[in-house]
């Protein structure tokens, strides 16, 4: 059977899953804790997987729980895991602690964004700062900020990013992986297209640099600014819209950095 024809069979899915990531049967059985048979007679259709075993193939294949959501009910299954969205109260808690993380940031840059980089909630420097860049005579006006497009698109950050070639193939790598990593997301593949679609930019790591980490280096406002990003993210989440949310942070990367930060805000 090509598992291509019939993609929502849940042996189907388990086989394309298992061969975006490269994984033989064998490979598979081992991981999932399963006979290499009983895997071949799911993928083919011979064998319907138990509860437990949808979970273990699941898990060994690293699937995102939204799409294990997917799997589970292709086999008759209820979706395991609470699809509920940030703004439903379901998740207020979780919510509150996201605005928490935020506030606490300022006056440095921070935003919350989905699998898709749009952004959900900033603070305050950060919704300043995402202000300059969507609206008139800059990006088109999105239903929400997106931070990709925030890096990359020509009428975007880029301009202002001293270090572009180091910055760019730094985050291209990184929407690049995380396609990689759910191969199913065509949102996430068009969003990537499009990225690559404004050109002039590295798509390929340079040199590695002697600094630690990327140093994000930027000239706007009357300011030359050095920062750090980290990110967050929900520790063994059991909701899709936990386990795709990360928090994009920024800290100065030296003393003068976080004096000019803390002395003005990035937009008047």
């Amino acid at each position: 059977m090509d598992y291509f024809d019939d993609q929502f069979e849940v042996g189907a899915m388990i086989r394309r899953w298992r061969t975006h990531r490269g994984m033989s049967q064998m490979d598979l059985a081992l991981d999932a804790d399963l006979s290499a048979r009983h895997v071949s007679f799911v993928e083919t259709g011979r064998s319907t997987p138990s509860r437990e075993a949808l979970f273990a193939l699941t898990d060994a294949l690293d699937v995102p729980l939204r799409e294990r959501n997917v799997v589970f009910e292709a086999a008759g299954f209820a979706r395991p895991y609470s699809e509920a969205t940030l703004s439903e109260s379901e998740l207020a808690h979780h919510r509150q602690l996201v605005a928490s993380i935020l506030q606490r940031h300022d006056p440095f840059f921070a935003v919350a964004i989905d699998r898709h980089w749009n952004v959900r909630m900033a603070n305050r420097p950060g919704e300043e700062f995402l202000n300059q860049f969507f609206g008139p005579g800059g990006i088109e006006e999105p239903s929400e900020p997106n931070l990709a497009r925030l890096l990359f698109h020509p009428a975007g950050l880029r301009s202002c990013i001293v270090n572009w070639p180091e910055a760019s193939a730094h985050f291209y790598d990184r929407l690049h992986r995380e396609s990689v990593h759910n191969p199913l997301d065509e949102d996430l593949a068009l969003l990537l297209d499009e990225i690559a679609s404004y050109g002039d930019f590295a798509k390929r790591p340079p040199t590695p640099s002697r600094n630690p980490a990327l140093v994000l280096q930027l000239s706007m406002d009357g300011m030359e600014l050095r920062l750090i990003g980290s990110v967050l993210a929900f520790d063994s989440a059991q909701a899709p819209a936990l386990e795709e949310l990360r928090i994009e942070t920024f800290f100065p990367a030296d003393e003068r950095t976080a004096r000019q930060l803390e002395a003005r805000p990035l937009a008047d």
